[in-house]
């Protein structure tokens, strides 16, 4: 994805935020890893792609996404949000609902990934990668 601002429809919406459909999302400055999705006058969420830290992670939403025909054809891009902690090393992804983002209509959507070994907290940084981070 370029790294611009982009507007999006949210359908399904983020878990707990049900009444939200339009958020945007951008480029974290600086920081090619990270995005904000944000809502107006609303919450904003810290997202990631996660193949920059599960490299079998997208073989999984694979599987979920040849279950449901709908998305079968489509062409889309996966993000997890990102729970930001006081260390760098102890922040987590949510591996269990991703958001799923065609950027070619503009329409996104968060899917949870039922009988999966995910979860909502997923360590980014791994205790074997925790010493060379933040």
């Amino acid at each position: 994805m370029e790294q611009k601002t982009i507007k999006l429809r949210m359908d399904p919406p983020l878990l707990g935020f049900e009444e939200i459909d339009t958020y945007t999302l951008r480029p974290v400055p600086e920081n090619p890893y990270f995005f904000w999705l944000e809502a107006e006058n609303g919450p904003q969420f810290l997202l990631t792609r996660p193949e920059y830290f599960f490299s079998d992670y997208l073989q999984q939403v694979k599987q979920y996404l040849m279950s449901n025909t709908a998305y079968v054809e489509k062409s889309l891009d996966v993000f997890v949000i990102v729970m930001l902690k006081d260390k760098v090393q102890d922040m987590t992804a949510n591996l269990m609902a991703p958001l799923l983002l065609d950027f070619e209509t503009r329409q996104a959507g968060q899917y949870v990934l039922y009988d999966s070994p995910y979860t909502p907290r997923h360590r980014l940084f791994p205790p074997q990668k925790r010493r060379n981070c933040g």
